[in-house]
């Protein structure tokens, strides 16, 4: 292939001698270059062109790359992808007219589908007669008439049919048998229709409309003929001329003679830069850009100039490799020049001729890049200081330099490297700045240099501060600024003075870290500052300050000053640190500050410069801004545009006399004219680049289906509601510096404002379902924008269950549940209808049962006393007794009714004890057998053990068997039989009632044990509840058991037979540990069915004294029982309700309190808790009377704090025994009280509230112990009672008087005193409030039967 041939053709050291022979005066032309890291597949670029989207491809020989200026898009072939490129290796690119991408390889010819972004396959098959003549591939051309022309190595392939991909082959007849002619490395289309076509056997010109060829050939013999029959390219120039390239020289066709001009490299400087050619490229300037072996040739026809470019290792912006082998002129004029090792080489047309100076070791440069000032002398050439290179001079007209630096061996010398700044005085002389130098005054006549101290104050003590501002003024005194302060150097005729003098002026600033000098038109001194700008009036004398407010953006926005300009206008440019450029107008003396908001590339300014243009060219930290103080817009500038760094030196800024522009920097020194700096003004396209998915690439028709065709040609895009996080990529298609592309992108109906950024990429995650619309548009490097904004339209799917038909199906659903809560309603409110009618029947009944209990109260009590006094008079005893029996009957039923609301509540609590299941059946049996004697029923009992333990609760149980053992008895009749038996299981216990009575229907049994539920029999007699199986139930359950029927109802003669079967379970894990309690003793409460005479009742015996007991019951007749019942015994008050209960209880504080809970005005419950909280009351005992005999009622009673509480209808005696325990135990609390030697009311059985009035009272008195004056008035004020309360209270919890109760703590505390042994028997009288210490002997005697002395004398025998 002529690709490679002779690439390493001549020695390397004819090519050493060649490069040092040639210094070839080369155009300042800059390259930039694209290599493998930047993101190309291979470094060799044998093809390049330039689609119709404007998109550079780039074919290499290890695969075809796709450029937008930002990233690469790589295309190799896939062996399983027929759809792929035919080979890795690139031979030819090129983009016909109607914007077809042809590719060809060392595999065949490739046309590039740029909607799906794949590649259609075009190889030889020696089968198709019109196909293409080989795969070798080695150049595709278009003809002026569109024709496609594919050079191969077997001859060249016409087109003839785009659709079919049909070709037309032409073979040409060599002068040797190897065919060698047939090898076509370029074809070329004259206006006369003559083609001609390189090859590696001469150069062959074909007639098109006869097909007759001739072959130009080299001949020694024959002077005009070809440099050789190697031909490599073709091209024509401006007036049509065929240049021809081979691999020894270039050739040009003379038409009139069919002769060649051929030009060759030679020792002459105008000449081709090496003899193999690889490419040659006309530009639109009508230029021949040829590439060679050894370099590129740029030739103008016309003047037959040669200018040179070889690679230059010391050179960044030379060419990357000297071997090119393709040169291409995109459509905005910029040259790419492809390289076999170097990549691709860049010339773009819009230069930006900045030209830089760096320190070099091969080549005349500047001794240091860190350049800290620049001065111009009389012969324009340039004096540059340096930091840490010391001083050079170059000469500008035979481009040396000259070096002066820091010597051992010449004191005359300059005094240090490190340079600061550099002044030339109207001499000429050089007043160089130094770090830790001093001032060094170098005469460039004899050049030689003279030191100057720098003096830090008014005694000659020399400063160490480095030297950074220097400044002649029109009287031409100079002005030396450091950070020791300003000084003045004055000159002695014409000679400095050894010792610069400190400056007055210095003690008027606020700062004395000075940073620049500068005197205006005005012969104004302008002194920067690290903390302010300053102007001294060299004619007044006047000095003005100006500082920063941040607040005021007329004033300065940072005070620390790098540099001061004036402009021709005569405004001040003011270089601050980190607050941008200030502007200072002398005429509004206001500022006017630009900063990154505006545009600057840098708010830390360290130089301005104003060109001929009057624009202001500003260095900074971070790039060369360039202003227009006009439109105030901002052109930035920075290292990829040609300059030598980025970062700048400050106050290293200087004009020359011809308008160059110098800035030193620490990378090198910068240089240019403001006038050849170009803007690009080309307006480019944004196209779209590429799409990912989480991060991962999308392929058109890939597996996700998203791209239907190539992302750039698409106008929609629907994602998935999964689908949601995604990457758009685009691109602005300027290839010139596209590293400062800038761009702005907008997803309508979601971002609020434009996105800017440089990064050509925009990700979204988790955006909502919806239609939306992506915009973006860039801007050049030079900040023009582009054309039309790129837009796509995006759309969002939404999730399955967000779907319109999603939300049809939803509503359908909704409708169904509103449907079924809708019956579910109505059900509801007729099942609770049901529920409510049962519950009122219930709640009628429970009502209706605590009316009945106090008048069966008013009838149990009396029959009690009846029954007790009628004993000795047996007639009256006799009737008495059905009497009580129906009453307890009665109440029996009550009882009955409130436990099933109990049970229907869930408030049903067991108290589960081991007992003998036996003993009690046989117990609950008995007290039926007087009924079964008087009905004549046969009655039995049946167990065959004595005793079977068994965890139940005795109280409950025992309705379940009353129960059973009465209905058993309603529905036997006379002469009939009952059986109770008990019988023992393995687990359980089963307790049967069998009866042989009329039975109960078999329709009904399943309701049995329903609520109200009562079998319907017409005639029946027999009246009851409905309530009490479904409690009997209940209780069973609650005990985890089972109670069942088995009944078959009588029929005709033959009797019925009943089982009601209760079987309960062995041991006690089934119970919750609260139901458990330990083995207590129960007394049976059987109704005296049977027996007719009444066990007597004990006689209650009176409490010793006249107790007196509150009596507070709303209902008149309770009311009169309990005083009729009492007053024997105490002396009993009567209140109506509640709160007269409460006044009467407060003012006559009884012993004892009764009350009503149910009661008008205060119920009982808060009478309780009043009198439990009043200090005054809170000692009474309180017995709460009530009908409500549930468990949460008489927790509820208790926790007010009552003393006891009992339930109606009430038993007199308990009545009685409960008062009498109370007020015994009231006295016995009294009398330990009043016993105890040391006083520990914590130790005494009181109620928290009667503890902490008592700790109170004993506190007060044992504060005032000492004062004999102390006395009951003083105690009752304090604790806030009158003294009749005070004694009441005292006295019920005593048992003593007041007095008494003062006097008893003041003994106790004598007694303490006297254990002690510390004071004497007089001394603790007096201590204990005693003023006589005999009285004080003798209440002492009293209360402990002993003298003090005694008392003393008996301690010590108890020790001993």
């Amino acid at each position: 292939m002529r690709s490679i041939k002779r690439s390493f053709g001549l020695p390397l050291l004819s090519f050493l001698i060649l490069w040092q022979l040639n210094s070839y005066a080369q155009k300042d032309i800059s390259f930039s270059n694209l290599t493998l890291e930047n993101g190309l597949s291979q470094n060799s670029v044998m093809a390049i062109t330039q689609d119709q989207q404007q998109f550079i491809w780039f074919g290499t020989k290890h695969g075809l790359n796709r450029y937008d200026g930002y990233q690469f898009k790589v295309y190799k072939n896939n062996p399983n992808d027929p759809r792929s490129i035919s080979s890795d290796d690139i031979t030819s690119v090129l983009t016909d007219k109607e914007g077809v991408l042809w590719v060809g390889t060392v595999r065949g010819l490739n046309r590039y589908d740029s909607k799906n972004d794949d590649f259609r396959r075009i190889t030889a098959d020696p089968k198709l007669k019109h196909g293409i003549s080989s795969n070798s591939i080695e150049h595709i051309y278009q003809d002026l008439k569109g024709n496609i022309w594919i050079s191969t190595l077997r001859g060249v392939s016409l087109l003839s049919d785009r659709k079919k991909n049909e070709f037309r082959t032409f073979l040409f007849k060599g002068s040797s048998a190897s065919q060698a002619i047939n090898s076509i490395y370029a074809t070329l289309r004259d206006r006369n229709d003559h083609v001609w076509f390189a090859t590696s056997d001469g150069l062959v010109c074909m007639n098109l409309k006869n097909e007759q060829y001739k072959v130009y050939r080299h001949d020694q013999t024959k002077k005009g003929s070809l440099s050789s029959n190697y031909i490599t390219s073709l091209a024509f120039d401006a007036q049509q001329n065929i240049w021809i390239g081979t691999d020894n020289g270039l050739n040009l066709f003379n038409k009139t003679d069919s002769s060649f001009s051929v030009y060759r490299h030679s020792d002459n400087l105008n000449s081709l830069v090496h003899n193999d050619i690889r490419e040659i490229m006309p530009d639109r300037k009508g230029m021949l850009w040829i590439g060679t072996q050894e370099g590129l040739s740029i030739f103008d026809p016309e003047r037959k100039k040669f200018i040179n470019y070889q690679h230059d290792p010391e050179l960044k912006e030379s060419l990357t490799h000297n071997s090119v082998h393709s040169i291409f002129q995109d459509r905005n004029h910029s040259i790419w020049i492809g390289t076999f090792y170097g990549g691709v080489n860049i010339v773009h047309p819009f230069a930006t001729q900045f030209h830089t100076y760096k320190n070099s070791k091969l080549r005349p440069s500047i001794s240091s890049n860190i350049v800290s000032s620049i001065v111009e002398d009389d012969q324009q050439n340039l004096w540059i200081g340096t930091e840490g290179g010391g001083l050079n001079y170059y000469n500008r007209r035979n481009n040396t330099y000259t070096n002066y630096k820091i010597s051992l061996n010449n004191k005359h010398g300059l005094t240090s490297n490190l340079i600061k700044t550099i002044c030339k005085d109207r001499n000429g002389n050089l007043l160089i700045g130094t770090h830790h130098g001093g001032l060094n005054i170098f005469n460039p006549r004899d050049k030689s240099f003279r030191s100057v101290v720098n003096v830090k104050d008014t005694n000659r003590t020399v400063s160490t501060a480095e030297i950074i501002a220097i400044c002649e003024d029109s009287n031409r005194d100079i002005w030396i600024g450091s950070y020791s302060g300003l000084t003045l150097l004055k000159m002695k005729t014409g000679d400095p003075a050894a010792y610069t003098i400190k400056s007055p002026l210095e003690k008027l600033l606020p700062d004395k870290h000075i940073q620049v000098l500068f005197e205006d038109r005005d012969k104004n001194l302008w002194i920067g500052t690290q903390r302010g700008l300053n102007v001294y009036n060299l004619n007044s004398k006047q000095l003005r300050t100006f500082l920063k407010d941040k607040n005021d953006r007329n004033q300065l926005q940072s005070d620390y000053i790098n540099c001061i300009v004036q402009t021709a206008t005569g405004k001040l440019c003011i270089g601050t640190y980190f607050g941008g450029l200030s502007i200072y107008d002398p005429g509004t003396k206001k500022f006017k500050t630009y900063t990154e908001k505006e545009g600057l590339s840098n708010n830390n300014v360290l130089g301005v410069i104003e060109d001929e243009a009057r624009n202001l060219w500003i260095s900074t930290d971070n790039g060369l801004s360039k202003l227009d103080p006009e439109t105030g817009k901002f052109q930035t500038y920075t290292k990829s545009d040609g300059l030598a760094g980025n970062d700048f030196n400050v106050r290293s800024y200087f004009k020359d006399s011809k308008g160059a522009l110098f800035f030193g920097g620490y990378n090198g020194l910068t240089s240019f004219y403001a006038r050849q700096i170009e803007i690009n003004r080309q307006h480019s396209p944004i196209v779209f680049t590429g799409l990912k998915l989480f991060n991962l690439p999308v392929a058109v028709n890939g597996p996700d289906q998203l791209l239907k065709e190539d992302l750039s040609s698409s106008k929609s895009i629907t994602f998935a509601h999964d689908q949601n996080h995604f990457t758009l990529g685009f691109a602005l298609l300027n290839y010139i510096k596209s590293d400062k592309n800038r761009y702005a992108y907008l997803l309508k109906d979601y971002d609020k404002d434009w996105n800017y950024t440089s990064d050509p990429s925009a990700t979204y995650s988790n955006l909502p379902s919806g239609d939306y619309t992506f915009l973006v548009k860039g801007i050049n490097n030079d900040g023009i924008s582009g054309t039309r904004p790129a837009v796509i339209e995006i759309r969002i799917k939404p999730a399955l269950w967000a779907s319109w038909w999603a939300y049809c199906g939803y509503i359908l659903i909704l409708a169904v549940i509103l449907f079924l809560i809708v019956r579910y309603i109505v059900i509801r409110a007729l099942l609770k209808r049901s529920v409510d009618l049962q519950q009122m029947k219930l709640s009628f009944f429970t009502n209706i049962s605590h009316e009945i209990r106090t008048p069966l109260t008013l009838i149990l009590g009396p029959l009690e006393n009846l029954l007790r006094n009628t004993q000795d008079n047996m007639e009256i005893h006799r009737q008495v007794i059905p009497i009580k029996n129906n009453a307890d009957r009665l109440m029996r039923l009550i009882t009955e009714l409130m436990d099933f609301r109990k049970a229907e509540a869930g408030h049903l609590k067991l108290t589960v004890s081991r007992e003998n299941i036996v003993s009690f059946t046989r117990e609950i049996f008995l007290a039926f057998h007087h009924i079964a004697i008087n009905r004549n029923i046969g009655y039995t009992f049946e167990c065959t053990q004595e005793s079977i333990l068994l965890y139940f609760d005795k109280g409950q149980l025992e309705k379940v068997l009353f129960n059973l053992l009465s209905n058993a008895f309603k529905f036997t009749d006379d002469q009939g039989q009952i059986t109770l038996s008990v019988q023992e299981r393995d687990n359980v216990v089963e307790i049967k009632v069998r009866d042989n009575g009329k039975g109960i229907p078999y329709e009904s049994q399943n309701k049995l044990f329903s609520d109200f539920f009562q079998v319907d029999e017409q005639g029946s007699s027999h009246i009851g509840s409905g309530i009490g199986l479904a409690l009997s139930k209940s209780i069973v359950v609650s005990h985890h058991g089972k109670i069942g029927i088995e009944s078959h109802p009588a029929i005709g003669e033959k009797a019925g037979d009943t089982c009601f079967t209760v079987m309960l379970q062995k041991g006690k894990t089934h119970f919750k540990p609260a139901e458990l309690m330990e083995n207590i003793g129960y007394d049976l409460h059987v109704s005296p069915l049977l027996n007719e005479n009444q066990p007597s009742v004990k006689e209650i015996k009176p409490i010793a004294g006249h107790e007196t007991i509150l009596v507070v019951e709303d209902n008149p007749e309770i009311r009169q029982l309990i005083s009729g019942l009492l007053n024997q015994s105490y002396q009993v008050i009567e209140s109506e309700d509640g709160w007269k209960g409460w006044e009467t209880a407060i003012e006559l504080l009884p012993d004892l309190i009764i009350c009503d809970i149910m009661m008008p005005i205060m119920d009982g419950l808060e009478l309780c808790r009043k009198l439990k909280e009043d200090e005054r009351t809170s000692h009474i005992p309180v017995v709460l009377l009530t009908a409500r005999s549930t468990h949460i009622h008489q927790v509820t009673g208790l926790e007010t704090g009552a003393d006891a509480y009992i339930t109606k209808p009430f038993s007199t005696e308990l009545l009685e025994l409960n008062i009498r325990n109370l007020l015994n135990s009231r006295a016995a609390m009294r009398q330990k009280y009043g016993q105890q030697v040391t006083l520990q009311p914590q130790n005494v059985i009181i109620g928290s509230m009667d503890q902490a009035f008592m700790s109170k009272v004993l506190k007060y008195i044992e504060d005032n112990m000492a004062d004999q004056s102390f006395a009951v008035p003083d105690l009752a004020t304090e604790i806030g009672m009158s003294q009749p309360v005070l004694y009441k209270k005292i006295r019920a919890i005593t048992d003593l008087s007041v007095n008494d109760f003062i006097k008893s703590i003041r003994l106790k505390k004598a007694a303490q005193l006297l254990e002690q042994r510390v004071y004497t028997i007089s001394e603790i009288s007096y201590l204990v409030g005693f003023n006589d210490p005999k009285y004080f002997s003798r209440e002492f005697r009293k209360q402990y039967g002993e003298t003090p002395r005694g008392f003393i004398n008996k301690l010590g025998e108890n020790k001993a």
